[in-house]
């Protein structure tokens, strides 16, 4: 986050996010998910994106043009009473020398065959909402519950159970966010109507230089965060031209897609070329990883689930490592 020292870092991010709470349903209750991007033919991701196009569709589908207008509407005229709770926090985390440190927390046994070598297999809502609270208790500043298929046959209700638990630990407890592949206003109002503080999923090379940026603009309409992801500088500067404030680099797109030169080096320049108080978030698996995103400008982590795994029952001991490892001080 690039920041005016004659300004809070608070002010600037409420005045950049509330100038985008405005969404045109007219001329996009009606959009379909676009094709899979050419990009993706053949690869898992491909086929990840036409699974949830064809579930949208008949969604999409069932409701009708009128119906999914309507929970559009009633969403919007709803927004969130704490809007952009994860960008606030980023805001005022950072100047603090560190950055905020975002936890995925996701179940370990999965249609898609992830191995870990914890002793204790995470494989209900309940199991979730007890990893949720050791991590509240032991100071995470986010989480982020996975909601696809592949990730969990309950989908919203992991999300639903999470953002319970870690309410219950906490004050003020941590924001939760919602990640999946997200194509459609439609699964973010899902997601909202869940509980989630924002969404994780919004990918510039799947919904295309027209979908993205209606993406961002109705998820800010809700009070949402709602980080775009992008893997080149294209794409930033395409998303720059539409305001997007929200930037998540190495989540979805580097695991799925092979990008030559794609890593830790692309994503440290890509976070030097961000437009002014634009905010990052930024994948990482590893202890080494935590520390070379937080040198390269980071203001948030996205502390991947195999890492948490890595570290089961040892919440707390986690959340100190990454601290050390990323509050500047070295």
């Amino acid at each position: 986050m690039k920041a005016n020292n004659s300004i809070s870092r608070p002010a600037l991010v409420s005045s950049a996010f509330a100038g985008r709470r405005t969404f045109n349903f007219k001329c996009h209750a009606s959009q379909q998910p676009e094709s899979p991007p050419p990009s993706s033919g053949g690869t898992r991701l491909g086929a990840i994106i036409k699974r949830k196009q064809q579930q949208l569709a008949q969604r999409l589908e069932e409701l009708g043009e009128e119906g999914l207008e309507e929970r559009l509407q009633s969403a919007a005229s709803n927004p969130s009473a704490y809007p952009y709770r994860l960008a606030r926090l980023i805001a005022d985390t950072t100047p603090t020398g560190r950055p905020v440190l975002v936890f995925e927390i996701a179940r370990t046994s999965t249609s898609v065959g992830q191995q870990t070598d914890t002793t204790t297999t995470i494989s209900s809502s309940k199991e979730l909402a007890e990893v949720a609270t050791r991590l509240s208790k032991g100071g995470a500043d986010a989480l982020i519950v996975p909601t696809d298929s592949e990730d969990t046959p309950e989908g919203l209700s992991d999300l639903f159970n999470v953002s319970r638990a870690a309410a219950e630990i906490r004050p003020i407890p941590p924001p939760v966010l919602c990640r999946d592949w997200f194509l459609h206003p439609l699964q973010i109002v899902d997601a909202k109507e869940a509980g989630c503080a924002g969404v994780v999923g919004i990918i510039a090379s799947v919904t295309g230089a027209r979908g993205t940026p209606v993406m961002s603009s109705f998820s800010s309409a809700l009070g949402l965060d709602a980080p775009v992801e992008i893997v080149n500088l294209a794409e930033l500067k395409a998303m720059e031209t539409f305001g997007v404030p929200f930037f998540a680099l190495n989540i979805s797109v580097g695991l799925s897609v092979r990008i030559a030169g794609f890593g830790s080096d692309v994503a440290a320049g890509l976070l030097g070329e961000l437009p002014f108080m634009a905010v990052s978030l930024v994948g990482v698996k590893s202890l080494e990883e935590a520390r070379a995103a937080r040198e390269a400008g980071a203001d948030a982590l996205f502390v991947r689930r195999e890492l948490v795994w890595e570290w089961q029952g040892r919440e707390k001991q986690l959340v100190d490592a990454l601290i050390d490892a990323t509050n500047g001080d070295d």
